[in-house]
């Protein structure tokens, strides 16, 4: 790893966005061959989500004692350490052109990058899920809950439920009650895993035996703190007045629709949240990426090719930010870019790039074939956008209710149109709390799939920045404007 000095031109022949398993392991590969490289992460540290390092002040009394998924990360930034790679932590792209980027800094100061090949990599956010009292402070995201036990050993609550389904349902109440946790329940909104679906995750367990000890080790850990989980039970609503107090769980049939006379309320002080992801795509889409959409892999996912290319030339993407997959996959796909980098880049020949690639192939399709079988046991369904009532916040950075949307949703499936009419999607987190609420209201009202629902186009700045580090400061016509004037 290197360090820059602010004022020197920045080019390079590969920039990555996104510290996380799959940018890392690009970085790591490309520079291997000699790439020149650098890596922007709005983050602190380098590790994503997954892989996210202590905070300040805390370190790792015993090595010896770390579980699989963080030694692994561990093992990533160690070898990214020992690479010529320039690093810019705390640097928000928020603009890319044909061979550039633009991206702020905390300081408020924007810069330019010019690339060769680009990778995007840039990972995925807690999928929102909008219901009575889901704004009230103590409702919180998986991700959010995982943030503050990794980084600070703080636990969110006093009495904690976990609702979510899927991997996530397993493994992240285990972590948190791990930490100290009290778990009063988890609820699982999919069914309970059958014969059948055990016999499929065998026939997929080639190069996954990992995965299924994992999985094993979270499920004893809850029956060993005596922690019930729920099946086919969905939150409905979340009671507070200043804080979450109680929240209000039912059973729900196939397609997670509650079922009526089911309603049980809980007494709880935190209401933590885990129904998947969706991945952070924004760039993609800014760049003109072609996308396709698969729900089982958070929704529209950038068209790619074995080596992670996508139909722009010189830009690449990899990792959740691609299509929700899991760290794993993230990794070998990301170690693939870097090949496929260095030999476009000519430090390689084409049969070196698959020899080197051949076993990242191999894992990658392997992890592929457990993940279908999970899927087929966890994929989302429509009852989930189906709990909010007419008073319930959708747009949170706009304040706009269900009832707001619907009006205007009555004649148009365009959200383009609904972002027009309400401002919803138009705030800081520029729809990515609402915007897949919205699309399922679209889809349900016009009795469209979600898939054909036209989906806004992001805009420069992707992310919030301050006005005064994006402002031309070079305006300096004298015929408009004068000192002090």
């Amino acid at each position: 790893m290197v360090t820059i000095n602010k004022d020197a031109e920045l080019n390079f022949d590969f920039a990555i966005i996104g510290g996380g398993p799959a940018g890392m392991a690009a970085a790591i590969q490309a520079a291997k061959h000699g790439v020149k490289i650098a890596l922007l992460d709005e983050r602190v540290t380098l590790g994503g989500q997954i892989y996210k390092q202590l905070g300040r002040g805390f370190k790792i009394a015993n090595q010896t004692q770390l579980q699989v998924p963080p030694k692994i990360g561990q093992n990533l930034i160690a070898d990214f350490d020992k690479q010529s790679i320039s690093l810019f932590l705390k640097s928000a792209v928020v603009s890319i052109e044909e061979d550039h980027l633009l991206f702020a800094t905390e300081d408020e100061q924007v810069s330019r990058l010019k690339f060769k090949k680009l990778l995007i990599a840039t990972g995925a956010y807690d999928r929102p899920v909008a219901f009575p009292g889901w704004t009230l402070p103590g409702v919180i995201t998986a991700g959010a809950a995982q943030t503050l036990v990794k980084t600070q050993r703080v636990l969110p609550g006093s009495r904690i439920l976990f609702a979510g389904s899927g991997p996530v349902a397993l493994a992240f109440p285990a972590q948190l009650a791990g930490y100290g946790a009290n778990i009063v329940s988890v609820l699982e909104a999919g069914s309970a895993p059958t014969p059948l679906n055990v016999l499929g995750l065998l026939a997929a367990s080639t190069g996954n035996w990992d995965l299924i000890s994992d999985a094993m080790k979270y499920r004893l850990a809850l029956l060993r703190k005596r922690i019930p989980v729920k099946y086919r039970t969905i939150i409905v609503q979340a009671h507070g007045i200043e804080r979450v107090e109680a929240v209000t769980i039912a059973k729900v049939d196939r397609n997670w629709r509650v079922k009526k006379g089911t309603s049980k309320r809980i007494e709880v002080d935190t209401l933590c949240l885990g129904y998947g992801f969706l991945p952070s795509n924004e760039l993609l889409k800014l760049v003109g990426c072609d996308f396709e959409y698969q729900e089982s892999k958070g929704g529209y996912v950038a068209q790619t090719d074995e080596w992670g290319r996508t139909s722009v030339p010189n830009v690449y993407a990899v990792g959740d930010g691609a299509g929700v997959e899991g760290s794993y996959i993230a990794i070998s796909r990301g170690n693939l870019v870097g090949i496929s980098v260095a030999q476009e880049l000519g430090l390689l020949n084409l049969s070196q790039a698959r020899e080197k690639a051949e076993q990242f192939h191999t894992e990658t399709k392997e992890r592929r074939r457990f993940q279908s079988a999970l899927r087929s046991m966890f994929d989302v369904k429509q009852g989930i956008f189906e709990l909010a009532s007419d008073e319930t916040i959708i747009c949170r950075c706009e304040i706009l209710t269900k009832l707001d949307i619907d009006r205007v949703i009555d004649s148009t499936a365009d959200l383009s149109v609904v972002k027009a009419y309400t401002r919803a999607g138009m705030g800081p987190c520029q729809g990515r709390n609402c915007q897949r609420q919205i699309s399922a209201m679209v889809a349900q009202r016009h009795g469209i799939d979600i898939a054909d629902v036209h989906q806004g186009t992001p805009r420069f700045p992707v992310k919030p920045v301050a006005l005064g580090a994006i402002a031309d400061e070079t305006v300096s016509d004298q015929k408009y404007f004068f000192d002090g004037k």
